[in-house]
């Protein structure tokens, strides 16, 4: 059996470097888009800012000139500008937008060539922000919103093509050390999760799912710190 290879953004740390690692202990190539650079020889990193849109369809363009076969793609990266929508500042909001959203739809439109030769299974990430929102979360929550009908408009036009997506949105990550790290969920769980997914059968599309910590974090009052007892 040949090699099979994940493309990956926002390796990294947190979340990102977890899937990268566990699919890379499974057998994986991986390849990344990162902004800032781990300089692991194994995430085959490649220098991307997702918030430049040239940097991200020249990259694209790249990689479909490669003829390369990408097996799994996650598109992972994603910026988290926290503030009241009266103190927000506009770099914030534009990078947000350009970072969590408009990234996405450039990657799944400019490596569309290569996903439909490839029948490749893609994860997006989004988050519990989507819906449970929270005091000065505008730019997280709405741009992990927007993602669902990205996803959504994505199936309908591409399931044809054998290509399988799903959206999960996620609560807590240990990403950061920020307290309650072990009720959290742990990157190297997601990642385990993830490959169950994308080895799932065939004939069975996953569209949206949810995942959340096995125990409950105390109600917090306001705040991101809400999405950690959902």
């Amino acid at each position: 059996m040949s090699e099979k290879t994940l493309l990956i953004t926002g390796s990294n740390r947190g979340a990102g470097y977890g899937i990268a690692k566990y699919f890379y202990d499974q057998g994986y190539k991986i390849l990344s888009l990162n902004r800032s650079l781990k300089n692991e020889a194994w995430l085959g990193e490649m220098e991307c800012d997702l918030s430049q849109p040239a940097q991200v369809i020249n990259i694209c363009r790249d990689l479909v000139k490669e003829s390369i076969h990408i097996d799994v793609c996650i598109l992972n990266a994603a910026i988290r500008k926290l503030s009241f929508i009266e103190d927000m500042y506009y770099k914030d909001w534009e990078d947000s937008i350009a970072t969590n959203y408009s990234a996405n739809f450039y990657l799944l439109q400019s490596l569309l060539p290569i996903f439909k030769r490839s029948k490749t299974y893609i994860i997006v990430m989004g988050s519990h922000a989507a819906t449970h929102y929270f005091e000065g979360g505008v730019a997280y929550c709405s741009t992990k919103a927007a993602l669902k009908a990205l996803v959504e408009v994505f199936i309908q036009e591409t399931r044809d093509f054998g290509i399988r997506t799903t959206l999960i949105n996620a609560g807590a990550i240990n990403n950061r050390p920020k307290g309650n790290d072990d009720k959290k969920l742990q990157p190297e769980s997601i990642g385990k999760c993830i490959f169950s997914i994308v080895n799932s059968n065939t004939d069975v599309l996953l569209g949206e799912i949810e995942i959340r910590p096995s125990i409950p974090i105390k109600s917090a009052d306001k705040g991101i710190s809400k999405l950690q007892y959902v």
